[in-house]
């Protein structure tokens, strides 16, 4: 994901913003570009599909130990904790059974189990048995006992809750339940006479947005949080007017239900998954993320990490030990360090200065004691983390100057490097992480880096990378899982080797495919946070002027493809527009540059482990909807270049379809009604189906595919040609060249046409990969087919598509696998792949440099005039 995917300013954030809260001015690309793709309705429809898989499949319930996670690190802080639950429940629970007793309800349970320890700290000389009496240490005031008074009277409408209440009637008592723990916090953070023993040092009150049920204004879809927590100054007003909070800006959201059984979890930890997805693509500086649900008085904590959620056991707010349970929970959010809610440490906003300041290792390897420590200075976030969970890639357009004066319109910083910031599957023992994407670039850097002007071909550069590490109560700790986590035990499921789309197959996946075993973190799941400088600064694809700039592009990208392959011995296997940059030098000329290793494997590496008899991994990588039909089945099928070959075709085939030309692509309906749709809609195997249905022939090829190309305006375009509703009949293998302009090097005729140049280009590749010569006729196409014999001879046309196990004699055949048989000459079709890709290459070429040359000559004569 190493691309300028969003293009978003950082600004200084509002006053009432934590320091290291991200502020960002949208400029509404992320929003525009996710809805091109699918109607909004698509996207919600999507989303809940996928928070119903996550509730299903990644969620831990009843982990209490996650609850420890915030307890302060600092012993001093720890004590002044404990002494903040302490008051605040004794407080509670007397005010509660005065209440109680006042109304004339008993009062059973309310206060017995809750009674002021005798040795602790906070034992005052009047226990609060009747709650006009307030204590009269510093900072404690009649006012102030008042007001914890007015939040228990309102708050005590949700402890009594009904579930035959209505869901919006819970919003005010919540929040008043939350302001509550928030008052006795500052009371006693504000009259501490040591400020480093915790005066606003590091603490914060933990307040509700005062606007309940609304859309967040940063948010790209329509759905409406029940509440926002945000973490404010010590020193803020309690009631202080927060409004409609920002997702960049929250440290949790709460979502609220009526019912209080499982079915009312249920609900509330679907749609907590859909607004955390939020937070993550926002807060650029999230490496965990938190969460409550609330379903009638049961309360829940809910953590998402880069793999799995957990959640605490229930809380009942109607009873005492709930209640202490939670205000436990708020206090520590309150007291903890920022990096226990979430945040990254090693990155810090200078508000003098109004940009980022972002630390990253000096030298290869991981920060810490006795590494060096380098500091980056950024303003832009170039690609935001835009799934809930993952690799949570991010990157930054940033400089190595630290700036002089602040930074503003008259005086940008100019970044000369992106930083990727991402969670990848990782080993323990760095120098083991055979897949360590810093060890890919350093190959390709030292295989390619002299042979990149010979090649004609632009290359990623890294600078330095490593893993993350910071300082953590006086030490340093690695940024990792075990670090967010612990190192405690994981319970193993089938889920577990499901890899969402980009995502790369646990380096133990067949060793933790066994149901319901019990097995550590050292099998489950580690990642590392890793932290890699490189060059040079790309724009995104869709930065694509001409379709004469998109062919170049990816051409370009596949020849880098395959010089990664041929000299580094490294295959991608991730190919995707977000990993794909244009760059364009002093001439103008747009060239593209591949990028993203973070899912590329040594393919020595790999020849050596099958030799050793290690068993193949089911792997899923790459990204969604351009993963190959081997890639997205998840079989046992050797994946190959070929399969990244395709996903270009595909990235080729979605963008045609989009529109290559920038300001002149397809609208949300337009494309939802185009059979390309299907690549992202459904399950697995429906999708799966619908490409195979898609390349199983060249007349499936054009018919749902070419003919859907966008080419308006583009002259000469073949879908022009043939209309709308006509039938194609069948091209058959090596006819595409002569009927879509595929014209030798030599034959110049039709190199103005771009719409010949980006139709040819696709069906070449097609021909090439599904319909080749060099593969038998039961070999071709995408379906399995029945194997071809002697006694049962026949052709693909007749048998394309045709699943059935019987021959035309009606005995039972050997059925073959087209991608199997296409994988065992990879080596030759990709060489044949790569001619193709050459050729093109060079008539775009020639086309942008005509074009530059005419817009150069209009300008001269427009200067003459």
């Amino acid at each position: 994901l190493f691309v300028c995917h969003i293009s978003s300013s950082l600004g200084q954030p509002p006053p009432s913003a934590d320091i290291r809260t991200p502020s960002i001015q949208r400029s509404g690309t992320s929003r525009a570009y996710s809805s091109r793709l699918s109607t909004t309705e698509h996207i919600l429809t999507e989303r809940h599909a996928e928070a119903h898989d996550h509730y299903e499949r990644r969620l831990d319930k009843d982990d209490d130990s996650i609850l420890s996670l915030t307890e302060p690190l600092n012993r001093k802080l720890k004590g002044i904790a404990e002494e903040i639950i302490e008051k605040a429940a004794l407080f509670m629970e007397s005010y509660l059974r005065t209440v109680s007793v006042n109304s004339g309800e008993s009062a059973d349970g309310m206060s017995d189990t809750i009674k002021p320890r005798p040795d602790s700290p906070m034992q005052l000389s009047n226990t609060p048995t009747d709650p006009s009496i307030s204590t009269q240490r510093a900072g404690n005031t009649s006012d102030n006992s008042v007001l914890l008074k007015e939040k228990l009277d309102e708050a005590n409408k949700w402890i009594s809750w009904k579930s035959s209440s209505k869901e919006k009637n819970m919003y005010g008592p919540i929040g008043a339940f939350i302001k509550y723990v928030a008052l006795v916090v500052k009371e006693k953070l504000t009259s501490l006479a040591d400020p480093s023993s915790g005066n606003g040092r590091g603490c914060r009150l933990v307040l509700p947005s005062t606007k309940s049920d609304y859309n967040p204004p940063d948010a790209d879809d329509t759905m409406r949080i029940d509440m926002g927590l945000v973490g404010a100054n010590i020193n803020s007003p309690v009631e202080a007017n927060s409004g409609r909070v920002l997702y960049y800006k929250v440290i949790a959201v709460l979502e609220a239900k009526r019912r209080g059984d499982d079915d009312g979890f249920r609900d509330a930890f679907e749609q907590l998954d859909i607004y955390t997805r939020q937070m993550y693509q926002q807060q650029h500086n999230l490496r965990f993320a938190w969460g409550i649900t609330v379903s009638g008085t049961h309360v829940r904590v809910c953590l998402f990490g880069p793999d799995r959620a957990k959640s605490s056991r229930l809380m009942d707010i109607s009873k005492p030990e709930g209640r202490r349970a939670f205000i436990k929970v708020l206090v520590h959010w309150s007291l903890c360090e920022e990096s226990q809610l979430g945040r990254d440490p090693t990155m810090e906003y200078l508000r003098d200065l109004k940009c980022w300041q972002i630390a990253c290792p000096d030298k290869a390897g991981s920060m810490g004691e006795g590494a060096d420590v380098k500091y980056y200075y950024f303003t832009t976030v170039s690609c935001q983390a835009d799934r809930l969970f993952g690799r949570h890639t991010r990157c930054f357009l940033a400089t190595d100057i630290r700036p002089t004066t602040m930074v503003s319109d008259e005086t940008p910083l100019k970044p000369k490097f992106v930083i990727k910031d991402s969670w990848a599957f990782s080993k323990r023992n760095a120098s083991e992480d055979t897949r360590d994407e810093v060890r890919s670039l350093e190959k390709v850097k030292a295989c390619l880096l002299a042979k990149a002007a010979e090649q004609d071909i632009i290359i990623p550069k890294i600078e330095v990378g490593g893993r993350v590490s910071f300082l953590r109560n006086g030490g340093w700790v690695e940024d990792n899982t075990d670090t967010l986590y612990g190192r405690g035990k994981l319970v193993a499921d089938k889920a577990d080797t499901v890899r969402g789309p980009g995502e790369m197959a646990d380096n133990n996946a067949d060793d933790a495919n066994k149901p319901g075993e019990v097995r550590s973190n050292d099998d489950l799941y580690f990642r590392a946070h890793r932290r890699i400088v490189m060059e040079p600064i790309g724009e995104p694809l869709r930065s694509t002027t001409s379709v004469a700039e998109f062919v170049t592009v990816v051409c370009d990208v596949m020849r880098c493809h395959s010089a990664f392959v041929n000299d580094c011995g490294i295959l991608h296997r991730d190919i995707s527009p977000n990993n794909i940059l244009v760059f364009r030098g002093a001439d103008g000329i747009a060239r593209g540059m591949l990028i993203d290793l973070d899912c590329a494997i040594d393919i020595d590496q790999e020849k050596r482990e099958k030799r050793e008899g290690r068993a193949k991994r089911k792997e899923m990588t790459g990204t969604l909807p351009y993963m190959s039909i081997n890639n997205l089945s998840g079989s046992l099928v050797e994946h190959t270049s070929l399969d990244d070959w395709e996903s270009m075709l595909c990235v080729i085939c979605w963008f045609a379809t989009l529109g290559t030309i920038s300001g002149k692509r397809r609208g949300d309906g337009e494309l939802a009604r185009c059979p390309i749709g299907k690549w992202r809609q459904g399950s697995t195997d429906e999708m799966i189906t619908a490409k195979q249905s898609t390349f199983d022939s060249c007349n499936s090829f054009q018919n749902l595919i070419v003919r859907h190309f966008k080419l308006e305006g583009v002259a000469g375009s073949t879908s022009d040609r043939i209309g709308a509703n006509s039938e194609v009949g069948e091209i058959g293998v090596g006819s595409a060249g002569a009927e879509i302009g595929t014209s030798s090097e030599n034959d110049t005729s039709d190199e103005g046409d771009e719409s010949d140049l980006l139709e040819g280009l696709a069906f070449e590749l097609h021909e090439c990969l599904f319909q080749n010569l060099s593969l038998s006729p039961d070999c071709r196409g995408t379906f399995e087919k029945p194997k071809c014999d002697e006694q049962n001879p026949t052709d693909s046309g007749a048998l394309s598509g045709w699943r059935a196990r019987k021959g035309r004699l009606g005995k039972l055949l050997p059925m073959v696998n087209p991608l199997e048989e296409r994988a065992k000459i990879w080596k030759d079709i990709s060489k044949q792949l790569l001619e193709i890709v050459d050729k093109y290459w060079k008539q775009a070429m020639a086309l942008q440099e005509d074009a530059l040359e005419a817009k150069s000559n209009v300008a001269i004569g427009t200067i003459l005039q």
